[in-house]
């Protein structure tokens, strides 16, 4: 369910949150969640729009915290830490969300399995 921190053998082996994907027993394979969040133009080139949902959702996400501070300011100096909570819960399913993308891309297509990997967000796991 969670994503699993792996070295990114593609970045130097810097550790990233990656979502680990399995084509056949033994075959382990995991996608840059985190780089895909970070820069979500990556993901347009398997389907229409895909920056634009993920920011959005960074958005509502940002959304939540600038409201706790407003009712924290407003109504009880507590609030601000529900709104901090909530944000950073979304921008983990967000997080989650764009790996999931890549990942049903990679099933999809031979192609797109490929385009990930060139782009450095695809690699094989040893097991």
């Amino acid at each position: 369910m969670f994503l699993k921190c792996e070295p990114n053998p593609h970045q130097n082996g810097r550790m990233t949150r990656a979502m680990m994907m399995e084509f056949q027993p033994g075959s382990r394979f995991a996608i840059d969640a985190e780089t895909l969040h970070k820069q979500p133009h990556l993901l347009n080139a398997f389907s229409r729009f895909m920056h634009v949902r993920i920011r959005i959702l960074d958005a509502l996400a940002y959304l939540c915290v600038l409201l706790g501070v407003l009712g924290s300011i407003s109504f009880a100096w507590w609030l601000f830490i529900p709104g901090l909570a909530a944000c950073i819960v979304l921008l983990a399913i967000i997080r989650r969300t764009a790996g999931n993308m890549a990942r049903k891309a990679a099933r999809r297509s031979t192609d797109d399995f490929r385009a990930l990997h060139d782009m450095g967000c695809l690699w094989f796991v040893y097991a």
